[in-house]
């Protein structure tokens, strides 16, 4: 993270072909810079916001907000150089004025909006108690809304926008439904705190949260310890359910956004599209990098031309715009973008159910009781691999399920970690590079010279004592797990348990395998290797055993969808 510089409150005209600095982006305008505006909330609190608007404009014009604890004035944090290849995003292609994971003035003040980027609560020189996530953001972004659209240059349409932390922000303000909030575009928002990040599946995700609360967040106030919360309260309680944010009563035009790279968002941003009440909502799944997949010329302009429709009253034809569009991956050769769906999951979707035997899946029932074990507490362990190899091409979009029979004769506790892999017809197993080809070097050859870049697969995570599910809000495909009681199972006991994989779109030629593996760890790339322990923080002890055959019905469930 930069060094921190203090703001003060000051206007400056910026002008065109200022640069922050010879690497960075110049100005393609004038930009007005109103640095450290003062925002007072009904309770007190003094929130501090940064306005970079066109200069010379008559006509007032509409602002995209952006919440988030990252910092303003382009000395937040800020991750892109750390990653691989920068994740396709070369320093010149933005700034420097734009807050982490939300949208650059330089690009959008041209454009004709006015940017906002908002310290929250509790960060940087922001009054208050920081909250991680939860009601408190969403009250605060109601406020924050209505002071921005009455300013003197605001046409009082609001929009939000941005990933990740910005996205659930943006998902708790709508939902408090203040009357200048006219859309949001919540890419790559998660929005059950405790299921989807910090306790997915019920084992603790303790590594991250001290990333998240240590290396990202500053502020000059108190700030909830959230990972303290976890390890006392590893139950789901309604502590964590202040921090489960419903979409249900979202009526707003919303533009949702969700990869499958990301190892927290991407069951969270589609159950919240799915969830939402609009009538005016539009997903699109794709198939790289999330911060590439912001700054790309060819999205950046739609979600334009979806802002003109809701912010400017502009007449686009935007409404033609095809409610689901979903890329499907191959692994090995370039992703099938934005296949046209009018739901999700499609309604064309055929489940089959396979069968887990000796090493493979089949079509039918296993009458043979048989098993396989892992070691479950070592890294370096084989894994539990169950191989189907398809006679012709055939398309998985969205959601899977696996029924297990498993023991384990060392503990009385499990954490489960599953995948759903590809397979060349040579029974290589393949990853996905989350960045087009074209965007890395030429010495890039294959996969393997991509470091921490790729998507395995989709997975699938359950600690065993928390395997009960809710019946009322399960479905057939999605198990619902409460999380608020622990059922311990005595060693060497045999049990049934269902996990849930985040959704996936994947094709298979004929010849080539999909593989649901089984192990003691989560099987993915780690997005912040040099911030994650060696070593996952979980309970396994020993070997994990996975029983089929017989009475012992071991299964997948897998979604085919016929693609013209």
């Amino acid at each position: 993270m930069p060094a921190y510089v203090k703001q003060t409150r000051s206007t400056d005209i910026l002008p065109k072909g200022w640069q922050k600095n010879e690497k960075k982006r110049p100005l393609s305008c004038d930009i007005i810079y109103d640095q450290n505006i003062v925002i007072t909330l009904k309770d007190g609190t003094k929130i501090y916001c940064d306005v970079l608007r066109p200069h010379g404009v008559r006509e007032k014009i509409p602002a995209l907000v952006g919440m988030s604890p990252y910092g303003k004035g382009g000395h937040g944090f800020d991750i892109y150089g750390n990653c691989p290849y920068r994740i396709g995003i070369p320093e010149s292609k933005l700034s420097g004025l734009e807050k982490f994971e939300f949208l650059d003035p330089a690009e959008w003040a041209p454009r004709g909006y006015a940017i906002v980027n908002v310290d929250l609560r509790g960060t940087w020189e922001s009054d208050g108690n920081l909250y991680i996530e939860g009601s408190q953001q969403g009250r605060d972004g109601y406020e924050i809304v209505e002071f921005i659209a009455a300013l003197d240059w605001c046409n009082g349409s609001i929009g939000m926008a941005g990933n990740s932390w910005l996205a659930t922000s943006q998902w708790s303000t709508a939902f408090e439904q203040p009357p200048s909030l006219k859309a949001i575009a919540p890419w790559e928002g998660f929005t059950d705190m405790y299921r989807e990040i910090a306790c997915r599946g019920g084992i603790p995700n303790l590594p991250f949260l001290n990333f998240i609360m240590n290396k990202t967040i500053r502020g000059r106030r108190g700030r909830e310890d959230i990972v303290k919360a976890l390890q006392t309260s590893p139950l789901y309680s309604p502590y964590w359910e202040d921090k489960n944010l419903s979409t249900a009563n979202i009526k707003i035009p919303m533009y949702v956004a969700a990869s499958y790279s990301s190892a927290i968002h991407g069951f969270g941003t589609v159950k919240g599209y799915r969830h939402a009440a609009s009538q005016k909502k539009w997903l699109r799944i794709h198939s790289t990098q999330e911060w590439y997949d912001l700054y790309h010329p060819d999205n950046t302009d739609e979600l334009q031309k979806f802002f003109d429709r809701y912010l400017n009253g502009v007449n686009n034809d935007w409404e033609k715009t095809v409610p689901v569009r979903v890329s499907v991956l191959t692994f090995h050769k370039k992703a099938l973008d934005n296949r046209p769906f009018s739901e999700y999951p499609p309604k064309n979707t055929q489940y089959k159910k396979l069968f887990l035997s000796e090493s493979s899946l089949v079509t039918a029932p296993v009458d043979k009781i048989s098993s396989v074990s892992y070691q479950a507490d070592d890294l370096r362990a084989v894994s539990a691999d169950f191989k189907l190899v398809f006679d012709e091409t055939t398309t998985l979009i969205g959601f899977s399920k696996a029924r297990l029979w498993v023991s384990c004769a060392d503990t009385d506790d499990m954490d489960i970690y599953l995948s759903i892999r590809k397979a060349d017809k040579n029974g290589k197993v393949l990853e996905h590079i989350n960045l087009p080809w074209e965007e890395l070097p030429d010495d890039v050859k294959s996969t393997e010279d991509v470091p921490n870049a790729n998507y395995l697969g989709a997975t699938g995570v359950l600690r065993l004592s928390h395997r009960a599910q809710d019946p009322q809000r399960s479905s057939d495909i999605i198990p619902f797990h409460p999380h608020d009681k622990e059922e311990k199972v005595p060693p060497g006991t045999v049990v049934s348990i269902e996990i849930g994989f985040w959704p996936l779109g994947i094709q298979f030629e004929a010849g080539e395998s999909l593989i649901l593996r089984a192990q003691g760890s989560l099987d993915q790339c780690i997005e912040f290797p040099d911030h994650t322990k060696s070593k996952p923080d979980n309970l396994n002890k020993g070997k994990h055993t996975i029983h089929f055959g017989g009475k012992y019905e071991s299964s997948l469930i897998i979604p085919i969808v016929p693609l013209n």
